[in-house]
């Protein structure tokens, strides 16, 4: 594996988690956000 190959492999191995748990608690607030609002309670 070149030295290109293996940073860009390394790079997503490091940023991928961060993601995951960013993207997973803006998904689950902006369904909190809407189920909240569609019953009524704010």
């Amino acid at each position: 594996m070149s030295a290109l190959e293996s940073f860009i492999w390394s790079f997503l191995g490091y940023t991928a988690m961060p993601a995951i748990f960013i993207g997973g608690f803006l998904v689950t607030a902006a369904i909190f956000c809407f189920l909240m609002d569609k019953s009524g309670k704010s």
